[in-house]
């Protein structure tokens, strides 16, 4: 009993309330998202809560919050073996959080009448929803558990194994819709797809930068103390000359991007830089190095 409440203790002070209300407010979007625009048109969403859907439409007249909840539970018994207990706390408050606000707006309609204007203010609404929901450390279940479980050991981004997993179930809709609409809950899910992505690396996409320069000393004084950021050396080697080169790497803000151009050349007109773009930066300056999951 005692390590029991001991592990209960340690659990609650992972728990944060802006986390909390980060998930009840994207479950609320999601909810809208689907009851107010998608089911309307009669489009699909992605995963659970798409394939919920689909058997709302064609096999049954059971709501779709009442088929939420029964398909998710398997899912939670598999996805608790490999989530943290924080994750797995979160997720169920946004699958019950989720549940019911699919209740309460089921009467919700924002009479869009362009199939394809809902698809694509569907998709946004619904990926800022999701992308809300991921930010704040948790997920509403389903598909949710499985693209963080993917994301977890292989690396793949949540938005990419939504896209793949939703286009399966895409194929699945042709059988038993016309090629319009699930072309339509395509793109829904497509858009949905990429801004749940953007949300959650959020708009300050940062740049890592490789400098090669004979000044490369001068150059990493004048960024330590003139932009505050640190940089690294690299041991390099010239191919043609042979000459042994410190290359200097440095990761900084997109804004930041010009002021580090005008110091490399102030210092030296014929360095050479290399700028790749970096969709996730942990770590000191950046984000906090704290699992997700």
């Amino acid at each position: 009993m005692e390590s029991l409440v001991k592990s209960l203790i340690s659990y609650r002070e992972k728990i944060s309330i802006k986390d909390i209300i980060g998930i009840i407010v994207g479950s609320f979007i999601l909810a809208v998202s689907i009851q107010a625009i998608i089911v309307p048109a009669h489009l699909l969403t992605g995963g659970i809560s798409g394939i919920a859907i689909m058997i709302h439409y064609f096999l049954t007249k059971v709501d779709i919050w009442v088929l939420y909840i029964a398909l998710n539970i398997p899912i939670f018994l598999a996805g608790i073996k490999f989530i943290s207990r924080r994750f797995t706390f979160y997720s169920l408050l946004g699958a019950f959080a989720l549940t019911f606000f699919l209740g309460i707006t089921s009467s919700l309609n924002f009479h869009i009448k362009d199939v394809f204007l809902a698809s694509l203010l569907g998709g946004v609404i619904h990926g800022i929803g999701s992308g809300i929901v991921f930010r704040s450390k948790g997920s509403t279940g389903g598909l949710d558990i499985i693209s963080a479980i993917i994301k977890r050991f292989w690396g793949f981004n949540i938005g990419e194994t939504f896209l793949v997993f939703n286009l399966i179930i895409i194929g699945i809709f042709l059988f038993t819709a016309n090629i319009e609409l699930a072309l339509f809950s395509a793109i829904s899910i497509f858009v949905g797809s990429k801004t749940v992505d953007t949300v959650i690396t959020g708009p300050n996409i940062s740049k890592t930068v490789l400098i090669i320069s004979d000044h490369s000393q001068e150059i990493a004084k004048e960024i330590l103390h003139n932009m505050h950021r640190g940089c690294t050396y690299l041991n390099g080697k010239g191919a043609y000359t042979g000459d042994d080169k410190s290359i200097l790497m440095v990761t900084v803000g997109k804004t930041q991007l010009p002021k580090l151009k005008e110091i490399v050349f102030h210092v030296d007109t014929k360095a050479f830089m290399t700028i790749s773009e970096s969709t996730e930066v942990i770590g000191r300056g950046f984000q906090s190095s704290r699992t997700e999951f």
